[in-house]
């Protein structure tokens, strides 16, 4: 379970250094370990290597880290499970509950890992994933150490660690939620983009003399009305029905950021209307909802990153942030022109 823990953070130091260990003679088997042994094999300690160095780096950059994360979140529970059936060895009964301990002890590991990684990349520096990423590593390389030569140590910091989780798990798996869906939405962005460069081969394209290269996308104008309201599920419409609105609306899918009350990293929709900014999400079983008067808006700004388009909002003095998905009509900025007209307007 100790190295399940380290799994989560990074499953291939986790692998690579108790193989190294074991191979220069640092780590000492006892005979029920055994079968630990084969992190050893030199094939398997080149694989690991190879794809640590990627992670090293991929580790160390914004939102990189976060996608990276994204892919490894059944990855890292599986090696963990992998790495408890060889300690154990033997194919009997306690093999598979053993593994399966390990595999839910690395996913809590890497909830914790993926939404502290996911918290740092919204700061505007670099330098916290760097660190962050060089202190898990530390840790892996002592807590594999702890694991297999003082495990007593070892599962009394396993047992602190996993209730400390309990009360973490909510947020730790909001983000990861937050993580996977924006994964999932910049992926398709790419798909989409690419097919749509690939079917442009062929086609007359008009373009002005010297006028930068263009792939030619068919994108509805989410235009500021509610023929976009296809897209928000028929709880949340109703619900933003039920709240009234003046004028036309435009809505787009959202997180709630820093700032928004009681709802932050809440997966949900914004309704923008000629009166208000009003966000409805579904938390704790029941729908909630966050607005912002137009009248109390004293700025805004849309920062552009690789995962997120990041609004920020002040309001009566204070900041409020919506963190939006990427996709292929732009929503964000559409967003964003629309809250400057209507803030110009006024």
């Amino acid at each position: 379970m100790g190295l399940g823990l380290v799994s989560g953070l990074n499953l291939y130091a986790t692998v690579l250094t108790v193989g190294l260990g074991i191979r220069l003679g640092l780590i000492t088997l006892n005979p029920e370990m055994s079968g630990l042994a084969v992190l050893s094999n030199p094939y398997v300690l080149i694989a690991a290597g190879v794809i640590y160095l990627i992670e090293f780096f991929a580790d160390k950059i914004p939102w990189i880290d976060s996608i990276w994360d994204s892919i490894h979140t059944f990855i890292r529970p599986l090696g963990a499970a992998l790495i408890g059936a060889a300690a154990i060895g033997a194919v009997e009964p306690q093999t598979a509950v053993i593994a399966a301990l390990c595999a839910g002890v690395s996913l809590s590991g890497h909830s914790v890992k993926a939404g502290t990684r996911l918290l740092a990349n919204h700061s505007p520096e670099p330098f916290s994933n760097i660190a962050l990423s060089l202190i898990e590593d530390c840790l892996v390389v002592v807590g594999s150490w702890l694991a297999l030569s003082h495990p007593a140590i070892m599962v009394t910091i396993v047992a602190i660690f996993l209730i400390a989780f309990i009360w973490f798990a909510p947020k730790a798996f909001r983000l990861m939620r937050v993580e996977y869906l924006a994964s999932l939405a910049l992926l398709k962005k790419f798909y989409l983009l690419a097919k749509q460069y690939v079917q442009s081969f062929g086609q007359p394209r008009l373009a002005a003399v010297g006028a930068e290269f263009s792939v030619p996308v068919d994108v509805v104008d989410p235009a500021v009305d509610d023929k976009n309201s296809d897209d928000v599920p028929e709880h949340i419409l109703h619900r933003l029905d039920k709240a009234g609105s003046r004028g036309r609306r435009f809505f787009i899918r959202s997180t709630a950021g820093k700032g928004v009350k009681k709802l932050r990293h809440s997966v949900g929709y914004l309704q923008i209307d000629d009166d208000s900014l009003l966000f409805v999400t579904k938390r704790m079983f029941r729908l909630r909802d966050h607005q912002i008067e137009r009248s109390t808006i004293e700025d805004i700004q849309l920062k552009k990153g690789l995962v997120f388009d990041r609004l920020i909002i002040r309001a009566d003095g204070k900041l409020q942030q919506f963190y939006f998905f990427k996709d292929i009509a732009n929503r964000s900025s559409r967003a964003y022109e629309i809250l400057q007209a209507q803030n110009r307007a006024r």
